[in-house]
Protein backbone atom coordinates (compact mmCIF):
# COMPACT_ATOMS: atom_id res chain seq x y z
CA UNK A 1 0.00 0.00 0.00
CA UNK A 2 1.42 3.44 -0.93
CA UNK A 3 1.27 6.72 1.02
CA UNK A 4 -1.98 8.07 -1.03
CA UNK A 5 -4.04 4.65 -0.52
CA UNK A 6 -2.87 4.67 3.46
CA UNK A 7 -4.04 8.42 3.75
CA UNK A 8 -6.96 7.48 1.74
CA UNK A 9 -7.97 4.15 3.72
CA UNK A 10 -7.34 5.88 7.14
CA UNK A 11 -9.74 9.05 5.88
CA UNK A 12 -12.15 6.10 5.21
CA UNK A 13 -11.97 4.08 8.24
CA UNK A 14 -12.59 7.66 10.38
CA UNK A 15 -15.66 8.34 8.65
CA UNK A 16 -16.96 4.96 9.29
CA UNK A 17 -16.05 5.43 12.84
CA UNK A 18 -17.43 8.51 12.99
CA UNK A 19 -20.37 6.80 11.03
CA UNK A 20 -20.91 4.14 13.62
CA UNK A 21 -20.75 6.20 16.51
CA UNK A 22 -23.87 7.60 15.77
CA UNK A 23 -25.58 4.67 13.64
CA UNK A 24 -25.20 2.38 16.12
CA UNK A 25 -26.87 3.55 19.02
CA UNK A 26 -29.83 5.07 16.88
CA UNK A 27 -29.67 1.06 15.24
CA UNK A 28 -30.27 -0.06 19.03
CA UNK A 29 -32.97 2.18 20.43
CA UNK A 30 -34.89 1.55 16.94
CA UNK A 31 -34.71 -2.31 17.67
CA UNK A 32 -35.76 -2.00 21.16
CA UNK A 33 -39.06 0.46 20.06
CA UNK A 34 -42.31 -1.76 20.47
CA UNK A 35 -43.80 -0.07 17.11
CA UNK A 36 -41.86 1.81 14.45
CA UNK A 37 -42.97 4.74 12.15
CA UNK A 38 -42.65 3.90 8.63
CA UNK A 39 -39.59 6.52 8.81
CA UNK A 40 -38.15 4.80 11.51
CA UNK A 41 -38.42 1.31 9.35
CA UNK A 42 -36.66 2.96 6.76
CA UNK A 43 -33.75 3.78 9.00
CA UNK A 44 -33.61 0.67 10.07
CA UNK A 45 -33.56 -1.16 6.69
CA UNK A 46 -30.61 1.95 5.71
CA UNK A 47 -28.41 1.05 8.64
CA UNK A 48 -28.50 -2.55 8.34
CA UNK A 49 -28.10 -2.17 4.47
CA UNK A 50 -24.47 -0.36 5.81
CA UNK A 51 -23.15 -2.55 7.80
CA UNK A 52 -24.71 -5.69 5.48
CA UNK A 53 -22.57 -4.68 2.96
CA UNK A 54 -19.12 -3.48 5.12
CA UNK A 55 -16.70 -6.00 3.97
CA UNK A 56 -13.36 -4.58 5.70
CA UNK A 57 -11.05 -6.99 7.53
CA UNK A 58 -11.14 -6.14 11.11
CA UNK A 59 -7.21 -6.41 11.66
CA UNK A 60 -7.43 -3.50 9.07
CA UNK A 61 -7.84 -0.91 11.97
CA UNK A 62 -5.20 -2.74 13.98
CA UNK A 63 -3.02 -1.72 10.92
CA UNK A 64 -3.77 1.18 9.61
CA UNK A 65 -4.48 3.23 13.12
CA UNK A 66 -3.50 0.65 15.89
CA UNK A 67 -7.19 0.07 17.26
CA UNK A 68 -9.37 -2.92 17.84
CA UNK A 69 -12.37 -0.61 16.48
CA UNK A 70 -13.47 -2.36 13.04
CA UNK A 71 -13.34 -5.44 15.34
CA UNK A 72 -15.67 -3.67 18.02
CA UNK A 73 -17.94 -2.48 15.68
CA UNK A 74 -18.84 -5.62 13.98
CA UNK A 75 -19.39 -7.42 17.24
CA UNK A 76 -22.02 -5.11 18.18
CA UNK A 77 -23.65 -4.65 15.46
CA UNK A 78 -23.80 -8.94 15.17
CA UNK A 79 -24.90 -8.75 18.92
CA UNK A 80 -27.84 -6.18 18.16
CA UNK A 81 -28.94 -8.38 14.83
CA UNK A 82 -28.62 -11.71 17.20
CA UNK A 83 -31.34 -10.32 19.00
CA UNK A 84 -30.26 -12.29 21.71
CA UNK A 85 -30.60 -9.90 24.33
CA UNK A 86 -27.99 -8.04 26.76
CA UNK A 87 -25.98 -10.30 28.48
CA UNK A 88 -22.29 -8.99 30.15
CA UNK A 89 -20.17 -9.64 27.28
CA UNK A 90 -22.16 -8.08 24.82
CA UNK A 91 -22.56 -5.13 27.63
CA UNK A 92 -19.27 -4.80 27.81
CA UNK A 93 -18.56 -4.82 23.89
CA UNK A 94 -20.99 -2.18 23.35
CA UNK A 95 -18.87 -0.12 26.31
CA UNK A 96 -15.65 -1.07 24.71
CA UNK A 97 -17.03 0.48 21.35
CA UNK A 98 -18.47 3.64 23.00
CA UNK A 99 -15.00 4.24 24.99
CA UNK A 100 -12.75 3.45 21.65
CA UNK A 101 -14.76 5.33 18.98
CA UNK A 102 -14.68 8.49 21.28
CA UNK A 103 -11.06 7.80 22.41
CA UNK A 104 -10.27 7.87 18.28
CA UNK A 105 -12.88 10.63 17.47
CA UNK A 106 -11.02 13.15 20.47
CA UNK A 107 -7.80 11.93 18.87
CA UNK A 108 -8.83 13.14 15.05
CA UNK A 109 -10.87 16.38 15.99
CA UNK A 110 -7.70 17.28 18.09
CA UNK A 111 -5.33 16.73 14.99
CA UNK A 112 -7.84 18.84 12.91
CA UNK A 113 -7.40 21.59 15.41
CA UNK A 114 -3.25 21.40 14.74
Amino acid sequence: MNIKERITAVYIMQRFVRMSRVLLPLYIDLINKRKLSSSEKEKMRGIKNIYENFEANPSASVHLINSDILKLIQSVYDWVVSKKGQDPESFHTYNEFIKESDRLIATWDHQLLN
